[in-house]
């Protein structure tokens, strides 16, 4: 445990060095203030576009390569094409970009990260539509200040102050994890969001991500649900470790458009595979329910108070109505800690193995694997990474 708390004293004998005051981000950033453009008008430009707006800064436009999302309106700004932001606002606009993926260059003056960039491809896309100034969203992570109280989800950039205020809970996890690597993922995770944003963090293949076999056997009669289902592209990496043996699969997806590609996946399916299918057009929650729900037609939809539809929720616990699960994958977008609650008596009573994801809010670094570890204490917790800081699963075994 004092690994944890070095790196808490770290920071606080370092907190002036390392923060970046809002006053002064604010100052960076204000000379574009007329000419401010978002690429990505995905949860991460949305996330970030209310953060701007906490300190009086609206972006012109988003744009979006993404050619079905041109000319819509997201959160009462126009998406148009990187081709006309130079026609629209000028070629000395800036534009942040805000990707969840890890670009992998971390710069300490905002001069720096508008000179070496980060997501390349991207980078050159709009540098061939004429734009000279573009930065990375993670570059403003330094201004705690600004990440304060998230509304929604910026896995880049982590509220501090949150952290901080839950020091012990933090160190508590650290020493219920069961191995050394999943310590040293925990550890370089910490150190990376309060102290040094340039560490690489032990990185899995994403292949492997939700089916960590070294932590537990293979069963033909395994009782796999699966919340976010999306395409079904976690199924059928399931299938393909399983050799296509299984019992059970119920797959959650509440949005429209992912559904139907669910469903189009699921018909192609050998019938005998279709036959122990359930899917379930709702969220996974903690109780039966219609939410907000912000439906991005691709990975990222997410649930929140600005949603675009209503959708309905399912607990877990009344789906199965009291029968088994073996295997409980999550990677719903922030709504972990609620589906969570919701499979509390299935945990409890069955003992399932679990996959969730624990990036997506600040909390979830030590929520998840708190909330785990209360259904069932004698679970073992092993936490992997799949992209360095920003994707990563605690697994209850």
């Amino acid at each position: 445990m004092n690994l944890i708390w070095d790196i808490f004293t770290e920071f606080d004998k370092r907190k002036e060095e390392l923060e970046v005051p809002i006053e002064v981000m604010r100052k960076e950033v204000e000379e574009y203030k007329d000419k401010l453009l978002l690429y990505g008008a995905g949860s991460a430009g949305i996330a970030f576009l209310y953060f701007l707006r906490r300190i009086d800064l609206e972006p012109k436009f988003f744009l979006d390569a993404d050619k079905s999302k041109e000319g819509k309106v997201c959160e009462g700004i126009k998406i148009i094409p990187p081709e006309r932001a130079v026609e629209m606002v000028g070629e000395d606009a800036l534009v942040i970009v805000c990707i969840n993926t890890d670009g992998k260059r971390y710069c300490k003056s905002f001069d720096e990260a508008l000179r070496i960039g980060g997501h390349h491809a991207v980078y050159h896309k709009l540098r061939m539509a004429g734009l000279k100034n573009i930065i990375d969203y993670t570059f403003f992570r330094r201004c705690h200040q600004l990440f304060q109280k998230e509304k929604y989800n910026a896995p880049s950039c982590s509220d501090v102050g949150l952290m901080l205020q839950h020091k012990s809970e933090i160190a508590e996890v650290y020493e219920w994890l069961a191995d050394k690597q999943s310590k040293n993922i925990f550890e370089k995770i910490l150190r990376f969001r309060l102290l040094d944003d340039t560490l690489e963090i032990p990185t899995m293949p994403q292949e492997r991500q939700y089916f960590e076999y070294e932590f537990y056997e293979k069963r033909n009669d395994e009782i796999f649900v699966d919340c976010g289902a999306f395409d079904g592209i976690s199924f059928k990496a399931f299938l393909a470790e399983n050799n296509n043996q299984f019992e059970k699969y119920y797959g959650l997806e509440p949005d429209r458009v992912n559904w139907d590609k669910l469903m189009a996946y699921k018909q192609n399916l050998p019938e005998e595979i279709q036959n122990k299918m359930t899917c379930i057009r709702k969220a996974a929650w903690m109780n039966e329910d219609k939410i907000k729900f912000y439906s991005l037609h691709g990975p990222g939809s997410f649930a929140a108070d600005i949603g675009n539809e209503n959708v309905e929720t399912i607990s877990i616990d009344t789906m199965l109505n009291g029968q088994r699960a073996s295997y409980i994958k999550m990677n719903i977008e922030g709504s972990e800690k609620q589906a969570l609650k919701g499979a509390e008596k299935t945990i409890k009573k069955y003992k399932p193995k679990l996959a969730v994801a624990g990036y997506h809010r600040t909390e979830d670094f030590w929520r998840i694997p708190s909330m785990i570890k209360e259904y069932r204490e004698d679970y073992k917790l092993y936490l992997r990474s799949y992209m360095n800081h920003i994707s990563f699963v605690y697994y209850g075994v």
